[in-house]
């Protein structure tokens, strides 16, 4: 089962996959500002309880509470749960995985279904002057084998952030080459 539309568009040296709407297992990333994180009063987006509790270290399950999640959208929050109704928080000490979205120092996650990291594109930039990694996730993506709602700890495709990130590194090509 596929969690994302894909089409291939051109930008700059590289082709990358670009994302159209998910289906109801990975749903596309939609930011909310009605929804403010209660930290930082940045946009939030929702996420399932079971994403939340997938991604959540196990010592702070019992802590958990029937309601609505969200997901703080901004990068400088440290954020990454939270509840308007209680106003509980869970920041990224809370959390199994590194966000990468959070992150600021490597590894930076970019796709949690395959392991790919920032490192991983930066490489292959350096290398080789683009990068594949946003077609090979595009490839797997229609081959089935994708589980964002599970991995992801926003809960949504992660194909919109990896070629956000591509094309940042793509720009950044000069400096990486000359740093």
């Amino acid at each position: 089962m596929d969690c994302c539309s894909l089409e291939n568009v051109t930008v700059g040296p590289v082709e990358v996959a670009e994302v159209s709407p998910c289906d109801k297992n990975a749903p596309a990333p939609r930011d909310d500002p009605k929804h403010a994180c209660v930290v930082c009063k940045g946009s939030s987006r929702p996420v399932t309880r079971k994403t939340m509790l997938l991604m959540l270290k196990p010592d702070r399950f019992d802590e958990v509470e029937d309601g609505d999640y969200r997901f703080c959208s901004s990068q400088e929050c440290c954020v990454v749960y939270f509840t308007e109704s209680s106003g509980r928080a869970y920041t990224t000490v809370d959390i199994r995985v590194r966000v990468g979205l959070k992150e600021k120092v490597d590894p930076i996650p970019l796709c949690y279904c395959f392991g790919f990291d920032e490192a991983d594109a930066r490489s292959e930039i350096t290398a080789t002057g683009g990068c594949s990694i946003p077609q090979r996730i595009s490839a797997l993506i229609k081959g089935g084998m994708c589980d964002c709602p599970a991995r992801n700890p926003s809960g949504s495709c992660c194909l919109g952030e990896v070629n956000r990130a591509v094309k940042k590194l793509l720009e950044l090509t000069p400096e990486i080459h000359s740093g």
